[in-house]
């Protein structure tokens, strides 16, 4: 299962830091309580993410985050000053089964702005976390409103640059169909997918792409085209541009190598890349763009 940006993926989240946790160690018996799992993602521009909280499971075991959720944390998230001092603290209230909201419901995420997660758990241990939120970006361009499913014409969108410091800006680009039904199902996807599968391919998205694998145009801005085979309903769709931070980054590219692990020996899965102290999962943020384009059937059809 795909990470699906700006939804929630906790499952997908305390399976990758089951992997960290146990990596090439051995499975022996512990008397050290389940490591603590975070998800928590911030998206610039919009309202204080939600903080879920959670124990690992047993490896051999089906996921069940209400059985495992961490409910009596204390959670807050401060505003960081360059240098390291706060600027601001955000404090966070349980509201079920291991998730925690903000209780400043108006505040805002600012770009290009770090937050610290921390959470001091029930047994007194802290976990915590650092994000650097990436610079907002926009859309100068769309090319259309609507597109015929394969046609010539692609859908392109042209946009500015985001700002992240000391790399090139790294996306993942999204597609999420607003009308996931049966009978808008593009061929390619009519012939892979059950009805009961549709909810997991209503949101599509690619691996974390470099900005340099786009066309840079004249006025700085680049453009970016939506590839037919990430199309899986016809209809209205969201086309989104992601711009990640290090720890989306991080926690992505090593959760797509240990999700090649039938091609390696026992103990030689590699460790998930992990920005958490205290704990496992992934704290991380996001600027984003969305473009709206019809989809439609081809005329040949």
């Amino acid at each position: 299962m795909a990470l699906r940006i700006g939804m929630p993926f906790f499952a997908t989240v305390a399976l990758a830091a089951l992997a960290l946790v146990t990596g090439c160690d051995g499975l022996g018996a512990s008397s050290e309580p389940p490591p603590a799992v975070v998800e928590a993602y911030f998206v610039a521009g919009e309202s204080l993410g939600t903080v879920r909280l959670s124990r690992t499971g047993d490896i051999d075991e089906v996921y069940d985050h209400g059985a495992l959720a961490i409910r009596d944390a204390e959670v807050a998230v401060e505003r960081l000053e360059t240098g390291g001092t706060v600027s601001e603290r955000f404090g966070y209230v349980h509201d079920r089964d291991g998730v925690y909201q903000a209780v400043d419901e108006a505040a805002v995420v600012e770009p290009e702005t770090t937050y610290r997660l921390s959470a001091t758990l029930p047994d007194g241990s802290v976990l915590t976390s650092d994000t650097t939120v990436p610079g907002a970006f926009e859309i100068r361009r769309v090319n259309a409103t609507s597109v015929e499913y394969q046609s010539s014409e692609q859908f392109e969108v042209d946009v500015t640059r985001s700002a992240s410091p000391g790399r090139q800006t790294i996306f993942v680009f999204s597609i999420a169909a607003l009308e996931p039904f049966e009978a808008n199902l593009t061929p390619v996807y009519e012939d892979l997918i059950s009805v009961d599968d549709l909810e997991e391919i209503r949101v599509t998205e690619s691996p974390p792409i470099s900005e340099e694998n786009y066309d840079e145009n004249d006025d700085g801005t680049l453009t970016i085209r939506l590839p037919w085979l990430a199309v899986a309903f016809y209809g209205p769709n969201d086309v989104s541009a992601n711009a990640i931070d290090d720890n989306l980054y991080d926690f992505l590219r090593s959760q797509l190598v240990q999700q090649g692990g039938s091609t390696f020996a026992p103990g030689e899965i590699p460790n998930l890349l992990d920005r958490v102290d205290g704990g496992a999962g992934v704290f991380g943020s996001l600027a984003r763009v969305t473009a709206r384009v019809e989809i439609e059937r081809p005329t040949s059809r």
